[in-house]
């Protein structure tokens, strides 16, 4: 019955009254923050911008804002590079406008997906240079770009880094590298987003240039939370922070990009975070997926609205595009995997002709979630392959491709993700070094899809109270996944699919004298195979629902099992 491994964290009773009692919340909230490893949940209940470090914190950073600040003096022109994303997007708008805000001559830069890759690269180098750029400002990108850093040397450019990717071996020869990496593993700061690397760094600039404009720094948070929640990195320490304070912002819609956005999208009232990742986030990347990111920045840096709804229009039909190419490569993908396949490899890795390299990355993910394997797609276009990996919690995906980055012409990443271009006749290679070192890093048994639960719960401790304390946990997202409770010994008292196809499952459980509304997504085959006799254990999120006006509980089920 049962299609996941379920593993209960070890609950710590007496620290959770301990922490209960310390801070007034709880004791089921209190074990849940002791899951996430919150050593301060008044922090993390309630974080302020007065919780974030002096951007100083982070090395090099007073270096590279002095030496962009003498830009002004010297009168030369600033171009910050960033990368085609959500985050590397927001980052460059944070930084064009605080540079602007200090009068400083600025442009920017984003590379072509298509046509240039990931990054820095010697062509776009030699382009900034005769066009009569004198230092160049990274975003998002530059931490592993030796060869290309070395090029604008020697062409007379200065590179100030702004990264957060994982720090490689050898180090690129920039005037300054900013990125938290390069702090202690326990430093706040440490898995700050590009973005918020982008905007402790335009503190830093403000700082430095003696400025204390609050209203211009928090001017700059709805981009700063926008490219946090749309990249992979922990929603704990200041990432919460200006996650939360950026939301904030996004809901005052004083940006007219934003606001225009938020409107084409379709989206009215409050902005809840899955409209950032369901609305916002997908229109921004869809123009460095298809087209080019320049037209994602300009959204963001207008002042216009009218511009705006049009720069929001345009985002509009692209993503469309984008969600019809990425069916018809989902479906070619998902034809070469079978049970057999997923049996027998750790490791998906497919190529294929003519697959849009700015869309591989979505399908991979979906395979991940899908089949519980970490995913490598490669699209062949033009005679050169465009990789993009996608992986699950266990495998270190930056870690893995490592072992094979003597094939890659281009490469970079983190745990989460990555990308690479290779010579397609090296496609082969790749395939079979990368099965065997997925081979030696993890066992089948890791790679089994695992519920993590956070706590049992008999359903009369159920109420209203504890989903509302829930509520407060959030946003949630990597580093703070929904919390997952478990119920056991539940009977059905009745049940029904629903939805097209009869996909969903929705049920009522009870046990004792208390019944549970519950749906199961995509679980309406379970109706076949649940009993009204019989005894079940559950696992499910919690949630509150308003039907008619009125306020309900429903349990949001992940997966049931025969009770033991």
């Amino acid at each position: 019955m049962n299609t996941s491994l379920w593993q209960l964290s070890e609950p710590n009773k007496e620290l959770a009254q301990e922490v209960s009692s310390k801070f007034n919340i709880s004791p089921f909230i209190a074990q849940i923050l002791i899951h996430r490893g919150i050593k301060n949940p008044d922090q993390f209940l309630n974080p302020r911008l007065k919780d974030l470090c002096d951007p100083m914190q982070i090395p090099n950073t007073e270096k590279a804002a002095k030496r962009i600040l003498l830009a002004k003096e010297k009168n030369e022109k600033v171009v910050v590079y960033g990368d085609y994303d959500v985050d590397g997007v927001t980052g460059t708008a944070i930084l064009i406008h605080t540079l602007r805000f200090l009068g400083i001559k600025a442009d920017y830069y984003i590379p072509h997906r298509y046509g240039e890759g990931y990054s820095l690269s010697i062509e776009a180098i030699e382009k900034l240079a005769a066009d009569g750029a004198n230092l160049i400002l990274t975003v998002d990108c530059g931490i592993s770009n030796v060869k290309e850093i070395k090029k604008a040397k020697e062409l007379g450019l200065e590179v100030v880094v702004t990264d957060h990717h994982n720090i490689p071996e050898q180090l690129p020869e920039a005037f300054a590298l900013v990125n938290p990496k390069l702090i202690s593993q326990e430093h706040p700061s440490r898995y700050l987003a590009g973005a918020g690397v982008a905007f402790k760094f335009a503190w830093a600039l403000l700082k430095v240039a003696g400025i204390k404009d609050v209203e211009f720094l928090s001017s700059l948070l709805d981009l700063a939370g926008l490219g946090t929640f749309s990249d992979v990195v922990p929603l704990k320490d200041e990432n919460r922070v200006l996650a939360i304070n950026g939301l904030k912002q996004i809901n005052a819609r004083k940006r007219p990009g934003i606001k225009a956005l938020l409107e084409a999208s379709g989206v009215k009232g409050e902005v809840k975070v899955n409209n950032i990742y369901f609305a916002l986030a997908p229109r921004i990347n869809a123009a460095g997926r298809l087209e080019h990111a320049s037209k994602s920045v300009e959204l963001l840096l207008t002042d216009d609205y009218e511009q705006a709804q049009t720069l929001a229009q345009e985002l509009n039909r692209i993503n469309v595009k984008r969600r019809d190419i990425g069916s018809s490569m989902q479906e070619e993908a998902f034809a070469q995997i079978d049970d057999d396949y997923v049996a027998k490899n750790k490791l998906v890795i497919l190529h294929g002709s003519d697959w849009h390299p700015g869309v591989i990355g979505i399908v991979a993910s979906r395979i991940v979630d899908r089949y519980s394997r970490p995913a490598v797609l490669i699209g062949v276009n033009e005679g050169v392959g465009r990789g993009s990996a996608r992986s699950l919690k266990g495998v270190n995906m930056y870690e893995l491709l490592s072992n094979c980055k003597d094939l890659f012409t281009d490469f970079g990443g983190h745990e989460g993700a990555a990308g690479f271009e290779i010579v397609p006749e090296k496609i082969p290679e790749l395939k079979k070094r990368l099965q065997v070192a997925i081979d030696a890093m993890v066992s089948f048994d890791d790679l089994k899809n695992k519920v993590i639960i956070d706590l049992d719960l008999e359903p009369k401790d159920i109420d209203f109270s504890l989903v509302k304390a829930l509520e407060a946990l959030g946003p949630f997202g990597e580093g703070n996944p929904v919390p997952v409770f478990r119920s056991r010994g539940v009977k059905v008292q009745e049940m029904k699919t629903v939805g097209k196809q009869n996909k969903h499952l929705k049920i009522k459980f009870f046990k004792q004298d208390v019944v549970l509304d519950a749906i199961g997504f995509s679980m309406g085959s379970f109706e076949k195979k649940l009993t009204y006799s019989k005894n079940y254990d559950i696992v499910y999120n919690l949630e509150s629902n308003e039907w008619n006006g009125f306020e309900r509980i429903q349990l949001n089920l992940i997966d049931i099992k025969e009770a033991e």
